[in-house]
C-alpha cells in the first residue's frame, strides 16, 4: 500500500503547514532583540514588498515570505511580533520561532518574533495598482493581435478556461511546459500608444510552478476517498485494516460512506481549508471479522467529527485536528466507468416490491460493452440488450435471450424473468463503496445490485464448460448432470474431463492465439445421460479446432480460425483464491472465530493440490470435486508449537471433514459431515 511511502511525508507537510495556519490576532509589539527561550529557533527570512489578499479563517491580507533568496515568495498567514511592515520595501530579517503550548482553536502553534532587521531595500510600486492572482498555461499559442504573434494562455480563476493574453508580464520569465500561479500588480497605463493595452501587469511573485498537468489537483468533492491510515485509540497513525473498506464521499454539504462496518451520513461545512463534519448518523450492525474492525470504525467516525482542517496533497486527502496533527489519510479511489465493466448480480427486484438475493448455485452476469450493448447470462439463458447512459442516467432496452429451459434449481426461470424485467426498470445508476454497481428505478429504489467480477488468468483456475459447438446445431449448453473441465498449467500442458473420459494434451499461446494438441484419452463408455458420448466427441473436436481465446472476468470464450465461437467456459468459484477462515457455526448455533483469521487460510490449486496455513503450522494435501461435493485429504503438517489458544488442530480437522462447498456473494462455505456445522471463508485476493 502506498500509505507507507506517504505517511512520513504527510506528517512533515502537516508540521510545515502550521507555519501558514489560520491567522492569529495581532498582539502588542515586543522589543526587538529579545533573547530567545531554550526551545526557540532563530532563522533568517525574506519579506516581500506587498500585502496580498488571502483566505485564512476569513478574508485577510498576507505578507509574502521566503526562507531562501532564490525561492519564490509564499503566503504568510501569521504576524511577526515587533515587525512593523512598510509596503514598498523588501526585508531580510532575523526571527525567533517559538512553540506555543495549547494555542486557541484556529490559531497557529508557532509564534514569530522579530530579533533584528538585517536589510531593508525600497522597491518601486506604482500608485493605484491592484494585486491579483492569475494562472498561466504551459504553452504559447499562435494568435493575431496587431500582427501574427505567440500568446500566453491566462485565466484568473483556476476553474475557468484559458484565454489568449496578447501582452507581456513585466519581470516574468516564461518557460514552456509548466503551469504557473502568479501574483501580479495590475497598473493603468496613461496615454498608451495606438493598438497597445491600457493595462500593464507586473510580476509580484510566482506562487507555484509545476510541470503541465501537475496543478490539476483533486478537489474535496468528486472523488470517493478510501481510508488509508487513521489515528488509533493509542494515538498512533496506523494503516487501515486489509480487506476492510472505509470511505468518505463529499458533495453539496453532505458526507456519506462506509465506516468499516456500518454506513454513515451527515453534514459538513467548508471555509477555505477549514472543515466541520457532523453530527454523523450510522447504521448499528456489529461486524466480528476481521478483528479490530469495530475499533477501526469507532476511531474513524470519531476522527471525522474532530477534524477542523483538510488538505489535499497529490491524490491523498488528509484531515487534521486543531493542533495540526493528522487524524485520517485517504487515497482517491479510481473512478469507475460503466462501459467495459463486467459484474455478477447480487440482488434484484423480484417484481413484488422486494429486493432479493440470487438463488444459491446460480450466477447472473452483466457486461456493459463499450458499443452500447449489455450482454450476460440471466441464470439459464444468455441475453443481450441495448443501453444508453447520460451522466448517471441509464436506459436499458428489452432483452433478447436464447431459448433454453432449465429445471434446476427451483425457481431459476422465475428468477431469470424477474431479473430481465428489473433491467428495463432501471432509470439511473451509481457506484457504491468502489465495489458495487446499483441500478435504480425512477423513484430511486434499487432494482439490481452487482459486484465486480475478477478476471482470471488462463492457468490459475479450473475452467468449467458451459456451452460448445456441436458441429451441426451451433452452440449448445452442456447436458444436465454432466461436467466438462479444462486445466491449463504453466508447463503448457492441458488436461480435464471431457464428459465421460479424462483427456490430456499440450497447448501453445501467443497473445490471444492458442493451439491445442490433444493427446491420450481414457477409453470408458458412459450410457447416461443420453448423448453424453456424442457431447464428448463434439467437445474434443471443438477444443482441437480452437484458434483464439478471450477471457473477460470469469468467462473464457474460444473461437476457431473462422471466428466462430466453439467453446464457452466459466472459471471455478473455488479455485484461484486464498480463502481466509472467518468462523465455524455449529448446528447448535455455537460460533467459533479465530483471533487472527489471516493465519488460517486454504488455497485450492487447479492441479488438485491444496495449500493450508493453520496458524503457526503449514500443511498440504489433495482435494477432489464432484459437483458441489468436496473431499479434502490432509497430507504432511509441520509440527510447530502454536499458542495455547490456537485453533490449528481444529481448523485441520474441520477441513478434513468437509463434504459440501458452495459460494454466496464473496463468501465460501464448507459444510461439515453429519451436519456438524458450516465453515465460512472470505477471499484474500
Amino acid at each position: 500500500m502506498k500509505t507507507n511511502r506517504k505517511i512520513l511525508g504527510m506528517a512533515l507537510l502537516a508540521l510545515a503547514g502550521l507555519i501558514i495556519s489560520a491567522c492569529a490576532q495581532a498582539t502588542p509589539a515586543e522589543p526587538a532583540g529579545e533573547q530567545p527561550q531554550d526551545a526557540a529557533e532563530i532563522k533568517t527570512i525574506f519579506v516581500g514588498p506587498l500585502l496580498v489578499d488571502c483566505e485564512g479563517e476569513g478574508p485577510q491580507q498576507c505578507m509574502l515570505v521566503k526562507e531562501n533568496p532564490e525561492d519564490e515568495y509564499q503566503l504568510f498567514y501569521d504576524q511577526i511580533k515587533g515587525f512593523n511592515f512598510e509596503e514598498g520595501f523588501e526585508y531580510e530579517i532575523e526571527v525567533e520561532v517559538q512553540q506555543v503550548e495549547n494555542p486557541p482553536a484556529g490559531a497557529s502553534s508557532l509564534q514569530w518574533t522579530l530579533v533584528r532587521t538585517l536589510n531593508k531595500q525600497p522597491v518601486p510600486i506604482a500608485a493605484g495598482g491592484q494585486l491579483k492572482t492569475i494562472y498561466v498555461g504551459p504553452e504559447l499559442v499562435d494568435c493575431t493581435g496587431v500582427a501574427p504573434q505567440n500568446c500566453m494562455l491566462v485565466k484568473e480563476n483556476s476553474e475557468d478556461e484559458y484565454t489568449f493574453f496578447y501582452d507581456q508580464i513585466e519581470g516574468f520569465d516564461y518557460e514552456a511546459g509548466y503551469e504557473y500561479e502568479l501574483v501580479v500588480q495590475e497598473e493603468q497605463v496613461e496615454n498608451p500608444p495606438a493598438d497597445a493595452s491600457s493595462i500593464r501587469w507586473v510580476l509580484v511573485s510566482v506562487e507555484n510552478k509545476e510541470p503541465a498537468g501537475a496543478m490539476d489537483t483533486l478537489q474535496l468533492e468528486g472523488p470517493e476517498w478510501i481510508l488509508s491510515a487513521y489515528l488509533n485509540q493509542d494515538g498512533e497513525m496506523v494503516e487501515a485494516l486489509a480487506g476492510v473498506f472505509a470511505s468518505a464521499n463529499f458533495a453539496d454539504g453532505q458526507v456519506n460512506g462506509n465506516g468499516s462496518c456500518n454506513g454513515y451520513s451527515g453534514g459538513y461545512e467548508v471555509d477555505g481549508s477549514s472543515i466541520s463534519i457532523g453530527p454523523l448518523a450510522s447504521t448499528e450492525m456489529f461486524c466480528g471479522n476481521p478483528p479490530g474492525v469495530m475499533e477501526q470504525e469507532t476511531a474513524f467516525l470519531s476522527a471525522m467529527g474532530s477534524a477542523v482542517e483538510y488538505r489535499i496533497e497529490s491524490d491523498q486527502l488528509v484531515l487534521l485536528d486543531p493542533g495540526g496533527e493528522m487524524l485520517l489519510v485517504f487515497d482517491a479511489g479510481e473512478p469507475l466507468e460503466l462501459p467495459g465493466s463486467l459484474w455478477n448480480v447480487l440482488m434484484y427486484n423480484n417484481g413484488q416490491e422486494a429486493v432479493v438475493s440470487v438463488i444459491l448455485s446460480t450466477k447472473l452476469t452483466a457486461y456493459f460493452g463499450e458499443d452500447g450493448q449489455l450482454t450476460g447470462n440471466a441464470g439459464c439463458n444468455n441475453y443481450t440488450a441495448s443501453y444508453e447512459v447520460d451522466g448517471d442516467q441509464i436506459k436499458i432496452g428489452p432483452a433478447a435471450t436464447t431459448r433454453m429451459a432449465c429445471s434446476e434449481p427451483d425457481g431459476i426461470m422465475e428468477q431469470e424473468a424477474a431479473y430481465l424485467a428489473a433491467l428495463e426498470m432501471a432509470s439511473s445508476y451509481q457506484f457504491e463503496d468502489q465495489q458495487r454497481l446499483i441500478l435504480l428505478d425512477a423513484e430511486g429504489r434499487r432494482v439490481v445490485d452487482y459486484q465486480p467480477v475478477r478476471t482470471f488468468e488462463l492457468t490459475e483456475t479450473i475452467w468449467y464448460l458451459e456451452s460448445y459447438n456441436n458441429g451441426s446445431d451451433g452452440v449448445v449448453s452442456i447436458l444436465e448432470g454432466t461436467e466438462v473441465t479444462a486445466i491449463f498449467n504453466d508447463e503448457e500442458l492441458v488436461a480435464g474431463k471431457a464428459s465421460c473420459n479424462q483427456y490430456s494434451g499440450a497447448y501453445q499461446v501467443d497473445g490471444e492465439d492458442i493451439n491445442v494438441d490433444l493427446g491420450p484419452l481414457t477409453m470408458m463408455i458412459c450410457n447416461e445421460p443420453d448423448g453424453i458420448m456424442e457431447q464428448e466427441t463434439a467437445y474434443l473436436q471443438a477444443l482441437d479446432s480452437a484458434a483464439t481465446f478471450n477471457i473477460l472476468g470469469d468467462q473464457m470464450v474460444m473461437k476457431n480460425a473462422d471466428g466462430q465461437e466453439v467453446l464457452s467456459y466459466r472459471a471455478s468459484d473455488l479455485v484461484g483464491f486464498a480463502w481466509v477462515w472467518v468462523e465455524f457455526l455449529e448446528n447448535n448455533d455455537t460460533v467459533t472465530r479465530p483471533n487472527m483469521p489471516v493465519n488460517y487460510t486454504v488455497e485450492f490449486l487447479p492441479d488438485g493440490w491444496v495449500a493450508i496455513q493453520a496458524d503457526c503450522n503449514q500443511a498440504s494435501g489433495t482435494y477432489t470435486l464432484e459437483g458441489s461435493r468436496i473431499d479434502i485429504e490432509i497430507g504432511p503438517v509441520t509440527l510447530a508449537a502454536c499458542p495455547e489458544d490456537s485453533l490449528s488442530d481444529e481448523f485441520l480437522r474441520l477441513l478434513g471433514d468437509a463434504v459440501i462447498y458452495f459460494t454466496q456473494g464473496d463468501f465460501l462455505f464448507l459444510d461439515i459431515m453429519m451436519d456438524a456445522g458450516t465453515m465460512k471463508f472470505f477471499p484474500l485476493e
